[in-house]
């Protein structure tokens, strides 16, 4: 049986593991003539100066651009997606799991870790989560 997907999901970060993923939601893409929508959570607390806030989203919106334009060498427009959460781990997948809920994703492929300096290894906790909570089907990528 091959399943066949139509609306995936990517958190995407520039870490080397989320663009395993991508490359990975490219070729169901190209297979399946799926739906790609990236997403880029911001941690944020309103501790932060608008400046420092500012400058978390145009990163964002960076790592955004450029998975955007990996996609378009596929001739795939990808949908992205900007969120911000509040400064915990625990927000990324809870941001993740709402698109998910909002979006009606069929597919779900993620890193196992992310870049998150010193604290990458808790970004496996966040996949982690996700595979248990996410009613989709979901690929963990290393």
């Amino acid at each position: 049986m091959i399943l066949i997907f139509k609306n995936i999901l990517v958190p995407i970060d520039s870490s080397l593991a989320s663009l395993r993923a991508l490359d990975l939601a490219i070729e169901f893409a190209m297979r399946d003539g799926a739906k790609i929508t990236l997403i880029y959570v911001i941690l944020s607390s309103s501790k932060l100066n608008a400046q420092t806030s500012d400058e978390l989203k145009k990163f964002g919106e960076n790592v955004l651009h450029e998975a955007e334009e990996k996609c378009k060498k596929y001739g795939i427009i990808p949908r992205k997606v900007l969120r911000i959460g509040e400064l915990d781990q625990s927000s990324i997948a809870s941001e993740i799991y709402d698109e998910v809920l909002k979006g009606k994703y069929d597919l779900v492929i993620l890193g196992t870790k992310g870049y998150c300096g010193e604290k990458a290894i808790l970004m496996g906790s966040i996949a982690i989560a996700l595979a248990i909570t996410l009613p989709c089907t979901i690929i963990i990528v290393r």
